[in-house]
């Protein structure tokens, strides 16, 4: 049971908790491409510089697998927290508010978590990456999911480095200013209070949607269960689709009027560039919070936040 649906759930009826609080990171699919046909043009005749490696080959190694798999249990914790604070408070008086600082400080504990565990990983990653593309010349490394054709891939370069024992040093930061390739970490973006606040409400129509499913459901046939059930699934979709595009056009038009006013060809998110090019999050950010009239708010803190993008491994969605 996705939690875009409404209905019973398995595991005892517990719903997911949007974002993070499930143990993974949902990525927002914005209007910047998940997959690039490589210009030599944009990098020089041909793309000597650019390389590409396969993240997933690196992710599925057992320190990633077992980092991820204590992440996803302690949010699992969280979400547990949380859904019982909801029970709890309905029908309370300033309920709305407690909930939405609750659900704040039970993301930031998760994130903390996830740092605490994922960055010494992902800095070992980071370096291994940057250590085997400065050999070979490189200044750009992609995801090898957003490259058709044209550039080496140096994946089992870096697979064989990072298992490398002891200690990897990431080699100085190289000047990223006039690359024509940028990125921004949407995770940030995802972590503004803006979106938070959006999540909780969607997360609180859910269950209200639940709610109403749970009171008819009893006295209805299957197939009457199965059309409500699908009738309130649309209503859901409508829902997240009124409160959260209208945001999604102002991250992509944000990132559009940052590239334009820096002179970048080209954007990514920060998980498909895996070395060199130019981080535009906080531009990206500055941006976006005009265009939503909130306050500027400080840059929540991601796991591996350097000026090369280490690898990240992959967020599910919902």
């Amino acid at each position: 049971m996705s939690e875009n649906e409404i209905g019973p759930n398995e595991g005892g009826g517990k719903s997911k908790l949007p974002l993070i609080l499930g143990g993974v990171v949902l990525l927002v699919a914005l209007a910047v491409g998940t997959w690039a046909v490589m210009d030599p043009g944009l990098f020089g005749s041909p793309a000597k510089k650019v390389g590409a490696i396969d993240r997933e080959v690196i992710f599925t190694l057992d320190e990633f697998k077992n980092a991820e798999k204590q992440i996803e249990e302690f949010g699992d914790q969280k979400k547990t927290e949380f859904e019982a604070a909801v029970k709890a408070q309905q029908g309370k008086t300033g309920a709305e508010a407690e909930l939405s600082n609750l659900y704040r400080k039970l993301q930031l504990e998760v994130q903390q978590k996830r740092n605490q565990i994922l960055n010494p990983l992902q800095t070992k990653a980071e370096a291994a990456v940057a250590t085997v593309a400065r050999s070979k010349g490189l200044t750009v490394v992609l995801d090898k999911r957003i490259v058709v054709y044209g550039v080496p891939d140096i994946t089992e370069d870096v697979k064989k480095m990072f298992q490398q024992q002891g200690e990897l040093n990431l080699p100085a930061a190289q000047d990223t200013s006039n690359s024509p390739v940028a990125y921004f970490d949407q995770d940030v973006v995802r972590s503004l209070k803006v979106f938070q606040e959006a999540d909780l409400r969607l997360f609180q129509h859910r269950n209200d949607l639940m709610r109403d499913y749970e009171g008819k459901a009893g006295n209805l046939s299957p197939a009457e269960r199965e059309a409500l059930q699908n009738k309130l699934t649309a209503q859901l979709e409508a829902y997240r689709e009124q409160i959260m595009a209208p945001l999604y056009q102002k991250v992509t038009a944000s990132v559009n009027e940052v590239s334009k006013a820096q002179g970048v060809s080209l954007v990514l998110d920060k998980q498909n560039v895996m070395y060199g090019g130019r981080n535009i999050t906080d531009s990206v950010v500055e941006t976006f919070l005009q265009k939503v009239g909130q306050p500027e708010e400080a840059t929540p803190q991601t796991p591996a936040a350097s000026p090369a993008a280490a690898p990240s491994p992959a967020g599910g969605g919902n």
